[in-house]
């Protein structure tokens, strides 16, 4: 549920006596050998009961709190980072056109890293350093801690609170470190971004001339919650010659492409000093939509003029190393249950927007007659079913993949607001259910 809580050391009465003492478990200073103090108030007075946005939704139905990525982005416990990583500059020259980006979390004192690249060997470590290029961590990459190819995941435990204060205040600096470069091949400042929280689909951009080093780029990109419309930062760097023109403002050409046709454009004008750059494109077809989720889209950002330059990369659902679960139990079922059953499940989304799923179910009261994939409902009579597994089910166990989902499926999937409802003979709206949520990467699969 939802609890309001309050602090009762303000309405505490005034001690009559001057050496009054705090009595372990109490929260009002009481004087010695004196009665207990009486609390003002009884405490459940003082609750307040916090009324859901969503007024049409059945009372009857189960209306637990649930984790959004937006409050687990302003959870005090977390905060997100992002890091471009290019070869150069000063002090590094320029000597490769590889590109990664790291999207890190810091839970706490863990640090826990997941990094895409391009156009890379395979690194060899990854390595932490603080302003002045003091190695202060180094993670080891094995050969087979990688879960898939150009990704690698890893995890700084026990990070000092000098370092933590480092970076927070957008002073450490991380590098992907090859057996060519052993000082890094590719190096990047630890930023947070006020895009990361809502980033759902993602790109890294590489130069079309590959002897142009040191440059590179990524895209965030999300949805927007109730239209099509898509929202895309673009961070750059290299895309400018140091004073390569008369005007710090140069034209900058940005392109969405499928299959070599321009879907969309828009233009705007960047300095060296700032070449970031953010964007709207609104009301996205069902076309594009679909080519969006199918990493059918590709990104292309390029200067106009004598020194023209051109960064180009595949859109494709947001690359990490978390993985995407659910526990599933009767007490968050829409009408609550306690028939002790219980159930688990993994996804996995894959580049090309298909869903993997993985649902083993145990100890239900009665036969299994539906397992679904939905959204949070917002009346009684419209539980709001998006992919029904159920065929694939057998002796507890539902295993498949959902080959069509769309954007905006995607999309909620990766802001943690589905869920899986299983259904029985018994319990026809569900006798358990649970939300589907990114956890963060572990480093358990890093030993083997």
């Amino acid at each position: 549920g939802k609890v309001n809580c309050k602090n009762m050391k303000q309405d505490c009465p005034v001690p009559t006596c001057p050496r009054a003492t705090l009595l372990p478990g109490h929260c009002c200073h009481t004087c010695p050998k004196g009665p207990p103090e009486k609390s003002p108030a009884p405490p459940f007075d003082t609750f307040e009961y916090f009324q859901d946005k969503e007024d049409d939704l059945d009372k009857p139905y189960n209306d637990r709190s649930y984790l959004s990525s937006e409050g687990l982005a302003r959870d005090d416990a977390r905060t997100e980072f992002v890091a471009l990583l290019t070869s150069g500059p000063e002090p590094w020259h320029p000597t490769s056109s590889a590109v990664a980006k790291a999207r890190l979390t810091l839970l706490r004192s863990y640090l826990l890293f997941s990094i895409s690249y391009e156009r890379l060997g395979r690194p060899s470590r990854v390595r932490f350093s603080d302003p002045e290029g003091n190695v202060l961590f180094e993670h080891p990459v094995q050969k087979s801690a990688t879960p898939e190819d150009g990704m690698l995941c890893g995890m700084w435990r026990t990070v000092s609170k000098a370092n933590i204060q480092l970076l927070r205040g957008e002073q450490l600096r991380v590098s992907l470190v090859t057996r060519a470069q052993p000082s890094g091949e590719v190096h990047g400042h630890i930023l947070k971004h006020r895009a990361l929280f809502a980033e759902t689909f993602g790109a890294i951009l590489t130069s079309s001339d590959p002897t142009h080093l040191g440059a590179g780029g990524m895209a965030m990109l999300t949805l927007s919650d109730t239209e099509n419309n898509l929202h895309f930062i673009l961070m750059a760097r290299g895309l400018l010659e140091p004073g390569a023109g008369e005007s710090p403002w140069v034209p900058l050409r940005v392109r969405i492409l499928h299959q070599g046709q321009t879907l969309r454009e828009v233009r705007a004008n960047i300095t060296e000093e700032d070449p970031d750059f953010a964007e709207v494109l609104s009301e996205l077809s069902a076309h594009e939509l679909q080519w969006l989720v199918q990493g059918q889209l590709r990104i292309v950002a390029e200067t106009e003029g004598r020194h023209a330059r051109q960064l180009a990369g595949t859109i494709t659902t947001r690359r990490s190393c978390d993985t995407i679960q659910s526990v599933l139990c009767g007490a968050d079922a829409l009408l609550p249950t306690k028939t002790g059953a219980v159930g688990s499940a993994k996804l996995a989304l894959h580049e090309n927007g298909t869903l993997e799923y993985q649902v083993q179910v145990v100890g239900t009261a009665s036969e299994v007659v539906g397992i679904t994939l939905e959204t949070k409902p917002r009346r009684k009579s419209k539980r709001n079913v998006l992919f029904d597994m159920t065929p694939s089910y057998k002796d507890g166990l539902a295993q498949g993949a959902w080959q069509t989902p769309s954007a905006r499926d995607a999309h909620m999937l990766l802001q943690n607001e589905l869920f899986l409802n299983v259904a029985t003979k018994d319990w026809a709206e569900g006798e358990l259910r649970g939300q589907v949520i990114s956890l963060p990467y572990s480093g358990l699969l890093a030993r083997y």
